[in-house]
Order: C-alpha cells, then sequence, then structure tokens
C-alpha cells in the first residue's frame, strides 16, 4: 500500500484508534478492574486490531510516525 505523504490514510488512523482501545481495554485488566464483560470486549478488541492493522505490520517505525502525524 502506497500513500502519499500528503495524504491521509484514514485505514492507518482507524487502527491507531482500535489499538489505543485495546490498550486501554488491556491497562484496566492489568490494574485488576475487570470482569467478564471487559475481558470479552478486549478480545473482540484484538480481534478488530488485527484485522484493522493488518496491512500495518511490516512498516518501520519511523514510517508508522510519519503516518501518525497525519492522523492528529
Amino acid at each position: 500500500m502506497i500513500v502519499s505523504c500528503e495524504q491521509k490514510d484514514e485505514q492507518f488512523c482507524k487502527c491507531l484508534k482500535v489499538s489505543d482501545t485495546f490498550n486501554l481495554k488491556n491497562q484496566e485488566i492489568l490494574a485488576g478492574k475487570s470482569d467478564e464483560k471487559t475481558l470479552k470486549a478486549a478480545i473482540q478488541l484484538k480481534k478488530k486490531k488485527e484485522e484493522t492493522c493488518r496491512d500495518y505490520i511490516n512498516m518501520t517505525g519511523e514510517e508508522m510516525m510519519a503516518r501518525k502525524k497525519e492522523c492528529n
């Protein structure tokens, strides 16, 4: 997937958003603030993250940071 530096990659922005949500849910679990509903939500978010971020798995950190700036 090739995207111009001047063009916002909406799919990548969705990937960031779902990743952030997944990370927050995991923080709840690790802090001991979880119940069955929270665990199920985390599992669903993990699946969504895997689907949404599939195209970005092999992207370099430098490229990710450049694209992340476009999402803000």
